[in-house]
C-alpha cells in the first residue's frame, strides 16, 4: 500500500534526508502540511502524517466523514496521539508495523470544548507524580522531588456534573481525567479491563479522596490488585458530560497543554476518522456498543463535599459525622457503670489471682480474656482527647468501680489463702520498667484503632491479653494481703502504667483518625503526657536495673574457674548486691575454695556481693 505523506515543514530536512529513504516502498509522493491541503484529498489515497499533535488538532476533525484513510507517523511533537494511538515511538519500528498492512478502524474522536484530546483531560490532582508546569529553571530537586509539596498540599474543589437523562451530581473533587480508553490515563489503565476506541463512549474518572494517606494506600495497593476503582473514585462511562466549576476557572491540561474553564463540555464524535491503529493499540475485532456507566457513589455530597472543598487534603483522613455517631454511641455505652461488668471484673480477677498463687501462666491469660477492663480505658481516651467532662466521668468512675470491687475481692482471696511465697507469675510483675510502657502504648494504639474500624474489633481479646492489666491488680492485692510493700507497689505501679500507657496511646491514636482537631485534643494529650512522664521516671530506673542485671549474668555465666564452672546466675538484689548460681565442679568444693570464687565474683563485677551457691558434681 502506498501512502500520500504529509509532513512538518520544520522538519523537512530530517524527513528528506532519514524518513522518505526509510519509507520509500511505502510512500508514492510528498508534501509539506498546509491546512489548504485538507480540500485538496482523496478520500482513495490514504495519508501518513509527520505532524505534530498541535497540527493533527487541526487536521483530523475536518476529515470527519470524507473517508480519508489515516497513518500517524512518531513526530517528535505527537507524543500525545502516539499514545493515544499506539503508534511506536521508534520511526523504524511504525514504518515496520504499517508494511505489516493493518486493516483501519472507524475511531471517535474525543472533544473538551471543541478541542480534540488524543490522550488524556486532566484537572487537579489525581495520581500524577509529576507535574507539567514545573519549569526546568526551578532547580534538579525542586524537578524531581517537588511532587511531594504538591501531593502534600492537594485542596480538593467543588464541580456541578450534567449527565445523560438529566442525571446531575453536585460534589467535590481531588482531581478528574477523562479519557477514551483503557491505555489513555494512569487511572484507566488502574480502573478498565478492556475499552474500545470505537463504542460511541468516554471514560471519566472522578477522584475524592478524604486523606493523602488513603490516596497513598490506593496507589501503591494498585500495583498488585489490578482492575480496580479506588475506593473514593467514581467512574463514569457515557458520550457526553458537563463540568462546572462554582468557584471560578479552572486550570486543566488537555494532552498536557495547559487551558482554563469554568465550564468543560465533553462530547465524543463516533467514528469520525479511519485509522491505522498503531502496534499498541488494543482493537476490538468488532465495533461494539456499550452500555453508560455511572459508578458515583463514592462521591460525597451535600455538606460532606463543602467541607471537604474548604480546607487543603488532610494527611489523615477525619472521621465523618456517621463514624463519630457510631463510635461515641459505643465508647458511652463502654463507660457506663453495668452489673455485668462488676461481675467479670471480680471474677477475672479472682481467677487471675488463683493463677497466681499456683504460677499457671494459661490461667492468667485466661483470666486477662475474660476481663473487660479494656472497654471504659478506651472511652477515656475518647473522652481526654475531646475534653468531654461527661464521658471522663463516667469513664473514670467505671473504672475505679472496677479496680476497687475487684481489688477487694482479692484481697480477701489472699488472706484466706495460706501460700505465703512468690512464684515467677507474681515476680514478673513487681519491677515494671520502659519495657512495659511501650506494651501499654502500643495496646493502647490497637485497642483505639480496634474500637474505630469495625472489620478489626475481633482482635481486642489479644489486646486484652498484651497489655494484662488484670494481672498487676492481682498483684497488688496479694502484696496488701501479705503485708508486703514492695510486691504492692511494684504491681500498683505497673497498673499506672499500662493505665496512663493504654490513655494517651489511644487519644492519639484517635486523633490521627480524624476524632478530634488538633486544637481541642492538646490539652488532654498533653495532661495524659504528662503522667507518663512522671511515671518513666521510675520505670527508666527498673529498666536501668533489668540491663544491669541482664549485664552481670553476661559477665559470669558460664565463668570457668580451676576446678568448676559457673551456672544458672541470678541476680537476687543490686543494692545490696545477692547473686545466686550454681558451682559445678568434679569432686567437692571445700568452703575456702567458695570464698576464692566470691572473691573472683567480686573482681568481675566490680562490687562487693553476697553470694548463694548451690553445688553439683560432674562425673
Amino acid at each position: 500500500m502506498k501512502f500520500r505523506l504529509l509532513y512538518d515543514y520544520e522538519h523537512q530536512e530530517s524527513v528528506k534526508k532519514t524518513l522518505l529513504k526509510s519509507a520509500e516502498d511505502l510512500v508514492s509522493h510528498y508534501d509539506v502540511y498546509d491546512t489548504l491541503l485538507k480540500t485538496d484529498l482523496d478520500p482513495g489515497e490514504p495519508l501518513l502524517l509527520y505532524l505534530s499533535d498541535h497540527q493533527l488538532k487541526e487536521l483530523l476533525p475536518g476529515l470527519a466523514g470524507s473517508g480519508v484513510r489515516v497513518a500517524v507517523l512518531p513526530h517528535p511533537g505527537a507524543r500525545q496521539i502516539c499514545i493515544g494511538m499506539g503508534v511506536d515511538t521508534n520511526l523504524s519500528k511504525a514504518l515496520d508495523h504499517l508494511r505489516d498492512a493493518p486493516k483501519p478502524v472507524k475511531t471517535d474522536l474525543l472533544f473538551c470544548n471543541g478541542i480534540p484530546i488524543f490522550n488524556n483531560m486532566v484537572v487537579g490532582q489525581t495520581f500524577r507524580l509529576t507535574s507539567e508546569d514545573v519549569a526546568k529553571k526551578e532547580g534538579f530537586w525542586n524537578r524531581r522531588l517537588g511532587f511531594l509539596t504538591r501531593f502534600l498540599n492537594i485542596r480538593p474543589f467543588r464541580v456541578d456534573v450534567e449527565l445523560p437523562n438529566d442525571r446531575k451530581l453536585k460534589t467535590s473533587v481531588a482531581g478528574i481525567v477523562v479519557s477514551e480508553h483503557r491505555k489513555s490515563s494512569l487511572l484507566s489503565r488502574m480502573v478498565l479491563e478492556d475499552s474500545s476506541i470505537s463504542d460511541g463512549r468516554m471514560h471519566a474518572f472522578l477522584i475524592s479522596p478524604r486523606s493523602v494517606s488513603e490516596m497513598i494506600h490506593s496507589a501503591f495497593r494498585s500495583l498488585w490488585d489490578k482492575n480496580k476503582l479506588p475506593p473514593f473514585g467514581a467512574h463514569i462511562k457515557t458520550s457526553h458530560i458537563w463540568f462546572s466549576f462554582p468557584d471560578g476557572e479552572r486550570v486543566l491540561l488537555i494532552d498536557k497543554v495547559k487551558h482554563t474553564a469554568s465550564d468543560i463540555k465533553l462530547t465524543i464524535g463516533e467514528k469520525q476518522v479511519e485509522i491505522f491503529p498503531g502496534a499498541y493499540l488494543e482493537v476490538p475485532e468488532a465495533s461494539r456498543e456499550s452500555a453508560d456507566i455511572f459508578r458515583t457513589s463514592a462521591l460525597p455530597s451535600g455538606e460532606a463535599a463543602q467541607a471537604l472543598a474548604e480546607r487543603k487534603l488532610p494527611f489523615i483522613k477525619h472521621a465523618s459525622s456517621e463514624e463519630f455517631k457510631d463510635l461515641f454511641q459505643v465508647l458511652r455505652d463502654n463507660a457506663r457503670l453495668k452489673n455485668s461488668y462488676l461481675v467479670l471484673m471480680v471474677l477475672s480477677t479472682l481467677i487471675a489471682t488463683f493463677g497466681l498463687f499456683a504460677n499457671s501462666t494459661p490461667v492468667v491469660i485466661g483470666a486477662m480474656i475474660l476481663a473487660p477492663l479494656m472497654s471504659p480505658i478506651i472511652s477515656l481516651s475518647m473522652g481526654a482527647l475531646r475534653q468531654d467532662k461527661n464521658l471522663i466521668s463516667t469513664s473514670v468512675s467505671t473504672i475505679l468501680a472496677g479496680l476497687g470491687i475487684a481489688f477487694l475481692a482479692a484481697v480477701l482471696l489472699t488472706l484466706i489463702t495460706p501460700i505465703q511465697s512468690a512464684g515467677s507469675e507474681i515476680l514478673a510483675r513487681t519491677r515494671p520498667n520502659l519495657l512495659d510502657l511501650g506494651i501499654a502504648v502500643v495496646s493502647g494504639i490497637a485497642g483505639a484503632y480496634a474500637h474505630a474500624r469495625e472489620e478489626v474489633a475481633k482482635t481486642l481479646a489479644g489486646v486484652a491479653i498484651a497489655v494484662a492489666l488484670i494481672p498487676p491488680l492481682a498483684v497488688a492485692a496479694i502484696g496488701i494481703g501479705w503485708g508486703d510493700w514492695p510486691v504492692f507497689t511494684g504491681a500498683a505501679l505497673l497498673l499506672l502504667t499500662n493505665l496512663a500507657g493504654i490513655v494517651l496511646a489511644g487519644s492519639i491514636t484517635f486523633m490521627l483518625l480524624g476524632f478530634s482537631p488538633l486544637q481541642l485534643a492538646t490539652k488532654g494529650i498533653f495532661i495524659s503526657l504528662a503522667v507518663v512522664v512522671v511515671l518513666s521516671v521510675p520505670l527508666a530506673l527498673g529498666f536501668n536495673q533489668m540491663v544491669n542485671e541482664h549485664k552481670i549474668i553476661r559477665q559470669l555465666e558460664g565463668m570457668q574457674t580451676e576446678l568448676a564452672v559457673i551456672r544458672d546466675v541470678k541476680v537476687q538484689r543490686l543494692a545490696p548486691m545477692k547473686i545466686s548460681f550454681m558451682l559445678v565442679s568434679g569432686s567437692a568444693v571445700t568452703e575456702d575454695y567458695i570464698d576464692s570464687i566470691k572473691e573472683l565474683v567480686e573482681k568481675e563485677v566490680g562490687l562487693e556481693v553476697e553470694i548463694e551457691v548451690i553445688t553439683a558434681i560432674s562425673r
